[in-house]
C-alpha cells in the first residue's frame, strides 16, 4: 500500500503551481475544469510517482492557520542529493519562508522544517 496523492485547496492556484514546478521540478499530470461548480484543479506529478493535486474553489473559507493544530502536519518530500537541499533551503530564506528547522551539519542526511507558499507546511529532506 501506498499513498497515491496529496489535495492542497490554495487561494492562488498558478502562484501554487509554479512554485512546486520551480522548487521540485514538479509536472502537470492532469487539470481539472469544472465551470459549472466553480472547482478548479492541478494534479501535479512528482519524480517516483507521487502526486500533488492543487485544488481551487472560490466559496472555500481560508482561516489563519496555526503550525500547532490538529489534521496534516507536513507534507516531506525527499530530494536526490545534499546540493539540492541546500540550495532550496537557501532560496526558501530568500523568499522569506520561516524554516522552522534546517541540519545542524554540512554532512550527512538532512531536513529542513519550513512554512512556505500559502502556510503550507513542508519538509524536504535528503538521505532519509
Amino acid at each position: 500500500m501506498k499513498i497515491v496523492n496529496v489535495g492542497i485547496y490554495v487561494k492562488d492556484i498558478e502562484k501554487v503551481k509554479a512554485f512546486f514546478e520551480h522548487y521540485f521540478n514538479a509536472k502537470v499530470y492532469a487539470v481539472l475544469d469544472d465551470e459549472k461548480s466553480s472547482y478548479y484543479s492541478y494534479i501535479l506529478a512528482l519524480d517516483e510517482g507521487a502526486f500533488i493535486e492543487l485544488m481551487n474553489k472560490p466559496a472555500i473559507v481560508d482561516e489563519p492557520k496555526d503550525p500547532n493544530r490538529t489534521g496534516i502536519a507536513h507534507i516531506n518530500i525527499n530530494v536526490d542529493s545534499r546540493e539540492k537541499l541546500d540550495e532550496i533551503t537557501k532560496e526558501f530564506k530568500q523568499e522569506g519562508y520561516v524554516i522552522q528547522y534546517e541540519p545542524t551539519s554540512p554532512e550527512g542526511p538532512g531536513e529542513i522544517r519550513a512554512v512556505t507558499i500559502e502556510d503550507i507546511l513542508l519538509e524536504v529532506s535528503f538521505g532519509s
